[in-house]
């Protein structure tokens, strides 16, 4: 009976103690929002990827600037790989854009290295390039199709999508964004027959992230692209050639900032 008792009296400091540790741990992703980024996206980015950047700074400036603000009082330690992933995505696309909206592009070698090595923002409670998020961040998640996801507002970069990624649908938004990419003949060109598949320079870039050169490359693009380029890439083993990447601004007509 008195070790009933005991029991009975000590149940409360147990909950008490429990109800502590729980406090203790990394708050959840839930609470964070990043609609305000798909409604910016949704309006002022088009089909083609192509931004209006010049409307964006007249009209919903205050808009960027809270979801900036968001995004630097953020402490996604503790969330789930999905939505760390997501998260840091669209950090940095909206880095980039207030990048450009501060009157920087990747234009020219020296611009490239003002906005991804100079230029910084805060996110996550520290101040960081967009290499840094790129580099440190992201591709050490060992997800090789964040690389079609990544938008450094130039023309051969992936095609910037009108919302923004979460985590609930990360997995099937980043297979539809890698079948988008290798099958744009604007990005890489994959004819069934050809002596050569011509492709991205993102793929020489980060070969290491895709398995590797020659035929561990040949195998990825056949995994996103056509049924018959697919078996062209596999059966006929075509040379690869990297195509130039174009740095002009992705911006729409006359809505350079």
């Amino acid at each position: 009976m008195r070790r009933l008792l005991l029991l009975w009296l000590l149940l409360p400091l147990a909950g008490a103690v429990a109800g502590e540790a729980a406090a203790d741990e990394p708050a959840a992703a839930a609470g964070f929002d990043h609609a305000p980024w798909s409604r910016l996206l949704e309006r002022y980015v088009d089909e083609q990827g192509r931004v209006a950047y010049r409307d964006l700074a007249a009209h919903d400036r205050p808009a960027l600037d809270g979801y900036l603000a968001a995004l630097a009082g953020a402490r996604p330690q503790g969330w789930s790989r999905a939505e760390r992933i997501a998260f840091w995505l669209n950090a940095y696309n909206a880095a980039i854009f207030q990048a450009v909206l501060e009157g920087r592009t990747a234009e020219s070698l020296l611009s490239r290295y003002g906005m991804f090595f100079r230029f910084e923002i805060e996110v996550a409670g520290e101040e960081r390039t967009p290499d840094q998020i790129e580099n440190g961040v992201i591709r050490p998640s060992g997800e090789s199709r964040i690389h079609f996801a990544l938008v450094c507002a130039s023309s051969s970069c992936p095609r910037l999508r009108r919302r923004a990624w979460t985590a609930d649908t990360l997995d099937a938004d980043l297979d539809e964004a890698a079948r988008l990419f290798v099958r744009d003949p604007a990005r890489n060109q994959l004819r069934a027959g050809a002596e050569s598949a011509r492709v991205s320079k993102i793929f020489d870039w980060y070969a290491d992230d895709f398995g590797g050169s020659g035929d561990a490359l040949r195998a990825y693009l056949a995994r996103y692209a056509g049924e018959a380029e697919s078996r062209w890439l596999l059966e006929q083993q075509p040379e690869i050639e990297f195509l130039d990447y174009d740095w002009s601004l992705n911006a729409q007509p006359g809505q350079r900032p």
